[in-house]
């Protein structure tokens, strides 16, 4: 009996011990399969050979590790982002982690690169966090050049993009005073033109209830008329400010509207001084008060101004070239490093002594496969293990 449970007991383990086998037999032969169609640039095949290799294997890292160089080949970093961070949690192979780390920074630094035509402080963000994760590279192994470099780069970069904010603040303060003085400007002119409306008035009344002779109507009335010319010169100023700052901040609704009302308070000026030069006191009455309102609804229109528009628009901060990154190969990282060894130290010199935008722009014209962050020397794809 004791015998028969002895036998039982070896059979059991054997089988465990067979299932064991078969298991990372599977796992073995899934990410191959995945790393064939990697290799193919069949991307979204190759996910699902990982994937099912996750599915009787799911805190292993590797698989997780070459999924996440499959997002970043597809360009859908976040997904490549996340992947990298749980094979750097889970895995206990310290080469892995470097890499996984290593990788996590690249997909940072393009995502901070992507972003600089839209959302700078995004970029800054990114780009700190590719240095983060690249510092922890050197915390595994101090003697690792490319990380080391690529911090030196972002360093670069970041300083450029701070000094673009910078620059911005600058140019929107300076509009936002700009601003302040036409308001200003507009408001004396409406009280201006509303005064010299009253003037007008006051001569067609005096002179219609015979206070005045003609004779001096007609000299108040040429008063009048110089003092309105006056007024539509620096209307005419004032407009001239409303288009500039329109093209400066991307011509938004209300500046638009505020350049069209203070057309029309001009075209109004200009039909009271006819008028009041043919002493027609009430027709230029009537052209005053018009002129009155449109620049009232100018002033307004400048006040209500949407709070984007001082703001520079990123975009228009002239089309940053965008790197264009040499992909992950699934070949072997010793070979990669070895062929590309000699002409990185040739280089490095050079880009640590250059700008941020230089380094992009020169990588973006000669299109090469080497890039400023050594993507030909992107960790591959784990071998089978």
């Amino acid at each position: 009996m004791t015998a028969r449970r002895h036998n039982i007991i070896i059979t059991l383990l054997c089988l465990i011990a067979l299932g064991r086998v078969a298991k990372a037999d599977s796992l073995h032969n899934l990410v191959h399969e995945g790393n064939a169609l990697y290799d193919k640039e069949h991307f979204n095949e190759a996910i699902k050979a990982y994937d099912q290799a996750l599915v009787d294997n799911p805190q292993s890292p590797e698989p997780k590790f070459n999924k996440a160089n499959c997002y970043f080949r597809l360009d859908d970093l976040t997904k490549a982002v996340d992947l990298y961070n749980e094979a750097a949690a889970e895995s206990k192979d310290m080469s892995l982690v470097e890499k996984a780390k290593y990788n996590l920074g690249n997909c940072h630094f393009e995502r901070g690169v992507k972003q600089k035509d839209s959302d700078l402080q995004k970029a800054v963000e990114d780009l700190q966090a590719s240095i983060r994760c690249w510092r922890g590279v050197l915390e595994i192994r101090p003697e690792n050049e490319k990380a080391a470099q690529n911090i030196e780069v972002a360093r670069l970069i970041i300083k450029d993009i701070i000094d673009q904010i910078n620059k911005q603040k600058e140019q929107q303060q300076q509009q936002a005073q700009k601003q302040q003085q036409l308001q200003e400007q507009l408001k004396a002119l409406a009280e201006q033109q509303k005064a010299l409306a009253q003037k007008t008035q006051q001569t067609k009344e005096q002179a219609d209830q015979g206070q005045i002779n003609s004779q001096q109507a007609e000299q108040r009335y040429q008063q009048q008329s110089q003092e309105q010319d006056r007024i539509k010169d620096e209307t005419e100023q004032a407009l001239q400010q409303v288009q500039q700052q329109g093209a400066n901040a991307n011509q938004t609704q209300s500046m638009q509207q505020a350049g069209s009302e203070l057309e029309q308070a001009i075209n109004n000026q200009a039909k009271a001084q006819s008028d009041l030069n043919a002493f027609q006191g009430d027709q230029a009455v009537d052209s005053q008060n018009k002129a009155v309102k449109h620049l009232e609804n100018a002033l307004k229109a400048l006040s209500q101004r949407d709070s984007s528009g001082p703001q520079q628009n990123q975009e228009q901060q002239g089309q940053q070239q965008k790197q264009q990154s040499s992909q992950p190969q699934p070949s072997d990282q010793t070979n990669e490093e070895e062929k590309s060894q000699q002409q990185n130290k040739q280089q490095a010199a050079a880009a640590a002594a250059a700008t941020a935008q230089e380094i992009l722009d020169k990588e973006q014209q000669e299109k090469k496969q080497r890039q400023i962050l050594q993507h030909g020397g992107y960790q591959n794809v784990e071998k089978d293990w």
